[in-house]
């Protein structure tokens, strides 16, 4: 794993959060929207989600086993290793996942 550059890990989370509020826009998937709809939960969502492009990278700490999952296109794995707010979200971590490029 190489190092975070200086202030990408915060540049990460600025594309999730991003990444959020577009997908929720498109208004498709309600269990998203339960899963988002306090800011807790949606801070959750943001840090998974700064975590599993992270992992994909190759950049800072592996994340845990959901993360590594999802990374892995392990469907089995990530439901089975879901906590209720990730279980509504995952459809929001695999369009994360094939829409977001490298964030320097």
């Amino acid at each position: 794993m190489a190092a975070y550059t200086e202030g990408q890990e915060e540049r990460i989370a600025d594309v999730v959060s991003k990444r959020i509020d577009e997908y929720y826009s498109q208004g498709h998937d309600l269990a998203f929207g339960q899963a988002i709809a306090f800011n807790e939960s949606r801070e959750h969502v943001t840090r998974i989600g700064v975590s599993i492009l992270s992992t994909k990278w190759g950049v800072g700490f592996p994340g845990g086993s959901f993360v590594q999952a999802v990374v892995d296109n392990n469907l089995l794995e990530t439901v089975g290793r879901a906590d209720s707010i990730n279980l509504n979200a995952i459809r929001f971590y695999v369009y994360l996942v094939y829409n977001q490029s490298y964030v320097a």
